[in-house]
């Protein structure tokens, strides 16, 4: 190394290696195509796919590009590709497996098997001639805050330098796991570039490269399997209802969560979806949720939650809001609906009223993770509480469509009318509640209907036709739910679009309607409307929300289990075409 030719020789060195390079390609490409030429000819689906080799021969960096949980030699090709279908993927690690209540993405630290699970492997193969070499990781940018990078060593998980100016620890096979410290939003695109380079006396003789992608986050709908139920106990007021709520569920294997003082309002503090990640050659399902904007002491309960297997995030920061959308960023006002054509995953929907909806850092941040969007706004601006889940709902059906529940001020007009016309002008509706009245004293309001009526004709009908374009739905799939709503915005009576299904069961408000002959009007009406659906109808005594402009989803929360196909299976063509930035698997340098 002290001669005076050492310069020259390492010159000649890279000139050969760049030959050997170019020929090692033709000869990998002359075989690719012979390969995908017998393929096409024998027509057989399982043969290996050709491996995509480093241009730097015997130094490979992969993960698990084909996503089957393992890393090994099938995972060799499309590494330097990433799109939604496609590509290796990590996780935002953002449970918590030594029980420390602080998300694992946190602690710079590899909190052992659970969260070894929860990392990207990543392995770096080398060549006998690489092994005294100085192995370093970069990025094309800085993603030091996205991106947790870890070495498996002797002693453990020790987490590494992505800078490119610090030395991974010599082993003759480099193992590394990735964890995401955040899910992609606005400002990042959650795909990284992850080279890894070989350096001998100060020059770099090999790099190679693998784009690696955070999967999203996912809401679930309200017709997804239920694994928990969460409602807040506040005394006296609701015991009835908690008791009611725990009777259905036991027979439906699922678990009430009841938070002693909580908050009323158990929808609206926090969201529950989840992620899928496949990990230890199966594909993972994992809960996580997403705290909502709003600075109570309540709205700790989210981040209650939190536990293995069970993450939880933020996003934004709490908004002043003017009197009137006070409650915008709650998530009764957030919502998703089951699979539909075009969504394989669902569709988020919010309320906007005016200039004012949901908070646009979340819907940034719903648009960012690209499955279930671009979400759909609602005209809320009507209702005093401006949440979306006060004018529509969704519920399964027989036929396998999904059937949507949308509040009809008309048909609640035109249920008062069919009871004057049947002479049951003197039944008491509303009952029980401080709006109660009777059907004749109710139709002779005549600015309540006229009102009513309107509501019909300028906000509902032009939803209705707004959602059967985005939704992709039917006239059959839509099912117009009689309601009546004050001049200020809430549920004249209690509001059965405002509903949870609990895994065959429908938990709907008590509407509190004429009785005739023993029997409740609109129930019975209710009953009919959803006939098709196959669900058992439970009628919820929900007085104590009602009189506080909330009903039965307002007071719930569920934690519901994942789709059993992963996401990257279950894309729309739209969807797949998402890709990460494009990069060249060696660089020539």
């Amino acid at each position: 190394q002290d001669s005076l030719m050492t310069d020259k020789a390492i010159e000649k060195m890279l000139e050969y290696q760049g030959y050997l390079a170019v020929a090692c390609y033709e000869k990998v490409m002359a075989a690719a195509w012979e390969q995908k030429t017998e393929n096409k000819t024998n027509n057989n689906a399982n043969a290996d796919p050709p491996i995509a080799y480093s241009l730097s021969p015997g130094f490979t960096i992969y993960g698990d590009t084909n996503r089957d949980g393992e890393v090994d030699r099938t995972d060799k090709s499309g590494r330097d590709k990433w799109s939604l279908s496609e590509g290796a993927l990590m996780l935002f690690n953002n449970d918590d497996d030594n029980g420390d209540l602080i998300p694992d993405w946190q602690n710079g630290d590899v909190d052992g098997e659970s969260d070894t699970a929860d990392l990207a492997i990543v392995n770096i193969q080398l060549a006998e001639n690489y092994r005294d070499a100085q192995i370093y990781i970069s990025t094309d940018t800085d993603v030091s805050n996205y991106i947790n990078v870890f070495q498996k060593t002797e002693s453990g998980w020790q987490l590494v330098d992505i800078s490119g100016t610090e030395a991974l620890i010599p082993k003759a096979k480099i193992i590394l796991g990735v964890e995401a410290k955040q899910f992609a939003d606005r400002n990042w695109q959650g795909v990284v570039n992850l080279k890894a380079i070989a350096e001998k006396n100060g020059r770099q003789i090999a790099s190679d490269s693998i784009q690696i992608g955070v999967v999203p986050w996912l809401m679930s709908p309200n017709t997804a399997s239920v694994k928990e139920l969460h409602v807040s106990d506040r005394g006296f007021a609701n015991q009835e209802f908690i008791s009611k709520i725990i009777k259905i569920i036991e027979k439906t294997g699922v678990t009430a969560k009841i938070n002693p003082g909580g908050t009323t309002w158990m929808q609206d503090t926090q969201e529950i979806g989840y992620v899928q990640f496949p990990s230890e050659g199966k594909m993972h399902n994992m809960n996580v949720v997403l705290k909502a904007n709003r600075p109570r002491e309540n709205d700790r309960y989210g981040m209650s939650l939190l536990k293995e297997n069970f993450g939880w995030f933020e996003v934004g920061k709490p908004r002043q809001l003017d009197p009137l959308n006070r409650w915008a960023d709650a998530y009764g006002n957030l919502e998703v609906t089951p699979p539909l054509p075009g969504y394989p995953m669902g569709r988020v929907y919010y309320g906007k009223a005016g200039e004012v909806g949901m908070n646009p850092d979340i819907i940034e941040f719903v648009k960012a993770q690209k499955i279930q969007g671009p979400p759909v706004d609602i005209d809320t601006s009507w209702l005093m509480m401006r949440h979306v889940d006060e004018i529509i709902s969704f519920i399964p059906s027989k036929f396998g469509n999904p059937l949507m529940l949308i509040v009809s001020p008309e048909a609640g007009v035109k249920l008062l009318e069919k009871l004057s016309e049947e002479s049951y002008d003197k039944a008491a509706i509303n009952r029980g509640l401080s709006t109660q009245t009777t059907v004749r004293a109710g139709l002779k309001n005549k600015k309540l209907i006229q009102h009513n009526l309107y509501l019909q004709r300028e906000k509902l009908n032009p939803l209705i036709e707004k959602l059967k374009q985005e939704f992709n739905l039917s006239n059959d799939q839509i099912i117009h739910v009689p309601a009546m709503f004050g001049y200020t915005g809430y549920a004249w009576w209690p509001n059965m679009v405002n509903s949870v299904v609990i895994n065959g069961e429908l938990l709907v408000s008590n509407p509190r309607g004429a009785l005739i002959n023993g029997r409740d009007y609109t129930q019975e009406k209710f009953r009919r409307l959803v006939s098709s659906s196959s669900l058992n109808i439970n009628f919820m005594d929900d007085q104590y929300y009602q009189e506080l402009r909330g009903n039965a989803h307002d007071a719930m929360n569920t934690t519901r289990l994942g789709k059993n196909n992963p996401f990257w299976k279950s894309l729309s063509e739209n969807m797949s075409e998402f890709r990460g930035p494009s990069l060249d698997v060696v660089d020539m340098r």
